[in-house]
């Protein structure tokens, strides 16, 4: 089935909830990268029709006889709080951070990560949602009698063009900006004095 898999590059994208450094355990002990990718609708159109064709792929992996029964696609419609449109597709993409192979092995897998200027990077330590991305990744068919023929956007790498590590320490963060009024006094911290408090460095 290789053969059949359908490569694509996505638009620039907002990043929700995005697990590209750590796999998420929650619901696979073996852990998957995820991301959910918020596209601008104008720029969905090629995604949604590579995503339409590798479902004819996949229907016709459909056994003979069997009702014809589909999955829900790798995308949906982006809703906001009131449940209207926002004008905006969210793709969602996976990757197994673990694979068991018929001879007993077991292959720890992750997505490749680049800059905006395509350098290949390896110190990544987080992104956080919000961040400005473009992904790549294989639009594989599949059938399984549970839940029907479905197309997988299988998670290759991803690009980062905006990289948001959710510090949260500066009020821009929050969407607040400077204006005239009430100054606090600078506060001196533990980094001012020339140690760093271990127990907070991840924060």
């Amino acid at each position: 089935m290789a053969n059949d898999y359908i490569g694509v590059v996505s638009p620039q994208g907002i990043a929700i909830y995005p697990h590209l450094t750590t796999p998420d355990t929650k619901f696979n002990a073996m852990g998957e990268y995820k991301v959910s990718l918020s596209v601008d609708a104008s720029e969905a159109a090629p995604m949604i029709s590579n995503i339409e064709t590798a479902m004819k792929q996949a229907e016709k992996m459909i056994p003979q006889g069997k009702r014809k029964k589909v999955a829900e696609p790798p995308y949906f419609d982006e809703l906001d709080d009131e449940g209207q449109e926002t004008g905006r597709v969210v793709f969602k993409f996976k990757m197994k951070a673990k694979v068991n192979t018929k001879d007993g092995r077991t292959i720890e897998m992750s997505p490749k990560m680049f800059d905006a200027s395509g350098t290949l990077m390896s110190d990544v330590d987080s992104i956080w949602g919000g961040s400005i991305l473009k992904v790549s990744a294989d639009l594989v068919p599949f059938y399984v009698a549970a839940v029907g023929a479905g197309v997988s956007a299988r998670l290759k790498a991803v690009q980062i063009i905006d990289l948001k590590t959710g510090g949260g320490s500066n009020a821009s963060s929050f969407g607040f900006e400077a204006t005239e009024g009430y100054s606090a006094p600078k506060v001196e911290t533990a980094q001012d004095e020339g140690f760093v408090d271990e127990e907070n460095e991840d924060f």
